[in-house]
């Protein structure tokens, strides 16, 4: 037994030996490569990471065999850094206004406008400047309501949201978010963190990437804040979790309806598809049209109204509707206030993609057929 025992022994000590030059020889490895290796096994690590959580549609059709856009590697790379958590921070630091300093001024100087009747007020507030080409953010309230209660709509600039509500002696209550891209939501967190309680809402297809989210409502589920009802509508294309929000008023039946598209649908145009297909896009414009009235009031998330109905104009001469929409636009603009609202009865008239066929939604869409 003796003999067992120290041949086991020598064994193990031979086997710890070879395991401690292993290991040696490893650490001696990593330390031997060179900081540029480090550099460049780091990079390839963060760009496989980036590209593996970006959510652009990666080929040109998708797998019901839609047609995408194609988008390349870098663009991928860059969408998947656009949705991590330092992209927020960085971009909040660069563009948030803070709490004691002025607002950068949007192109062409544009201002905040309230409208709307009595039971479903509206303001609109221009928003980061000429950051992302004019974005605007809204807050919604029933000035008959004691409470002053209010629903805002991708504040991704808090502070100034938070002013104009303070103008407004409003309660926000509810944050709606149409996507989950930064320049809509990339003020959640501090307004979620200046506005204890708040219910911060988006689309149940959003999948962890709408900061603060609180709630997710399904196609057509509904919420009420007070006496005004908001209605969600799923509308993927932009980007796969796109909500269209509609906001009415039980005290105002009659009165029209606000729709809230973020980068679905804007005056004279859409968002750019990014994560969904055009088929996807055409559907969710077809269930716009089916589900909202005529007279329903489309609020926007960008200025982009001048730049869309021109190029609409430009590529068909006889769309008066789009030239007659053009010059009121232009107007509005020259008084330095914002295009919004259009009607969901004139973006059906001149905007080219609610008019177009799914064959033709792809073409606009830059999908090869």
């Amino acid at each position: 037994e003796g003999d067992t025992a120290a041949l086991l022994d020598s064994v193990r000590m031979v086997v710890i030996s070879y395991v401690r030059a292993a290991v040696s020889a490893t650490a001696s490895a990593i330390w031997a490569l060179s900081l540029r290796r480090w550099g460049l096994l780091s990079l390839g690590s963060s760009l496989l990471y980036l590209w593996n959580i970006s959510t652009l549609s990666s080929r040109r059709r998708n797998s019901d065999n839609s047609p995408c856009p194609e988008h390349g590697p870098l663009l991928r790379i860059m969408y998947g850094l656009f949705s991590t958590w330092l992209a927020e921070r960085v971009l909040g630091h660069l563009l948030h206004t803070r709490p004691d300093e002025p607002q950068a001024e949007q192109i062409g100087g544009t201002l905040p406008s309230v409208m709307g009747p009595r039971e479903l007020r509206i303001k609109v507030v221009p928003i980061l400047g000429a950051a992302f080409g004019g974005n605007y953010a809204y807050l919604i309230w029933d000035e008959d309501d004691p409470d002053r209660r209010a629903i805002v709509v991708d504040p991704a600039d808090p502070y100034p949201v938070l002013r104009a509500a303070e103008e407004e002696r409003l309660n926000v209550e509810v944050l709606l978010t149409t996507h989950w891209h930064f320049d809509h939501s990339g003020g959640n967190a501090t307004f979620a963190r200046e506005v204890p309680g708040l219910r911060v809402v988006a689309s149940d297809r959003e999948r962890g990437r709408v900061p603060a989210l609180t709630e997710r409502l399904a196609d057509e589920q509904t919420i009420a804040v007070g006496r005004l009802l908001v209605t969600a509508h799923s509308v993927p294309g932009h980007t796969l979790g796109s909500a269209v929000f509609q906001i009415s008023s039980s005290a105002a039946p009659a009165a029209p309806h606000a729709a809230f598209t973020g980068d679905t649908l804007f005056c004279g145009g859409c968002g750019r598809l990014f994560e969904g297909s055009s088929l996807q896009l055409h559907a969710s414009l077809r269930r716009l049209r089916t589900r909202l009235a005529p007279n329903c009031q489309v609020f926007s998330g960008h200025e982009y109204a001048d730049m869309l109905l021109t190029m609409a104009v430009r590529s068909d001469p006889s769309n008066l509707a789009a030239l007659r929409k053009l010059r009121q636009v232009r107007d509005l603009r020259l008084r330095k206030q914002p295009s919004v609202p259009s009607t969901m009865a004139e973006e059906c008239s001149f905007n080219p993609w609610m008019k177009a066929t799914p064959l033709d939604l792809a073409r606009l869409c830059g999908c090869e057929m």
